[in-house]
């Protein structure tokens, strides 16, 4: 069986840790050259030392300025932008009374703002360079449903989905497919909270049909699906996958 992203360069947002991590790792298995953005890119570019195929780039996604910048250096370096994997996201908890102004903006700036910041740049340059590429966002199941001390992250994530029908209807013409994975409770730093919480872990469980939280590379599986030529014709979508939560 051949590589699906032999001779494609990908951009990931949000690489260092879950679902990214898992995507970094796979599009190298499968013959990408891969530009890995994080805030985190000191942990990036000790891990991946000496690696031809990946190029390290550090980035906070709520800078609009520092966006373009970064795109426009993945651009010099490999020449063009086939996928883009628009991953990066954080959670605050809290409740309608105690969510701050500082909080709320924060998650909006990362989740919502800053993807469509990386989905902005990178499909200006496909246009720009004919490339019929593919863009995947990540939202969550928290786009269909809810829980408490949630909201700001709901609230981001109901928008990405969004974001991710208006971009794919507007990109169609250019050949640019844009569509988004909906990970339920992963096991990732972003749900340690949920977790660790007996409680609360008791009953996230309880209401999962499968029985327990999906892997982060089980995200990164259905996202790289949605980036390949198996799904070529598939666009506007957010693949929800989270083990039924939804289903009730």
């Amino acid at each position: 069986m051949g590589k699906r992203f032999e001779g494609k360069v990908a951009v990931v947002t949000g690489a260092a840790n879950g679902i990214g991590h898992c995507i970094v790792c796979r599009l190298l298995e499968e013959g990408a050259k891969v530009a890995a953005l994080d805030i985190e890119g000191d942990t990036l570019a000790r891990e991946f030392e000496g690696n031809e195929d990946i190029a390290i780039y550090p980035l906070d996604v709520a800078d609009y300025t520092m966006c373009n910048k970064v795109v426009d250096e993945v651009l010099e370096t490999y020449g063009h932008i086939d996928i883009l994997f628009s991953n990066a996201g954080i959670i605050k908890r809290g409740s309608v009374q105690s969510t701050t102004e500082e909080e709320w903006r924060r998650v909006i700036d990362i989740n919502l703002n800053g993807c469509f910041w990386m989905d902005q740049a990178v499909a200006k340059s496909m246009i720009e360079r004919g490339i019929k590429g593919a863009i995947v966002n990540t939202s969550s199941c928290t786009s269909r449903t809810v829980s408490k001390n949630t909201g700001a992250y709901a609230a981001s994530k109901a928008g990405v989905s969004q974001l991710t029908k208006w971009l794919a209807l507007e990109l169609a013409e250019y050949g640019i497919r844009v569509n988004a994975v909906g990970p339920g409770t992963s096991m990732t730093r972003i749900t340690e909270g949920t977790r660790n919480d007996p409680e609360r872990n008791a009953q996230f469980l309880a209401n999962i049909p499968l029985g327990r939280y999906g892997a982060p590379e089980e995200a990164a599986s259905v996202a790289l699906f949605l980036a390949s030529d198996d799904a070529s014709y598939v666009t506007g979508e957010t693949l929800v996958e989270d083990g039924g939560f939804t289903l009730f």
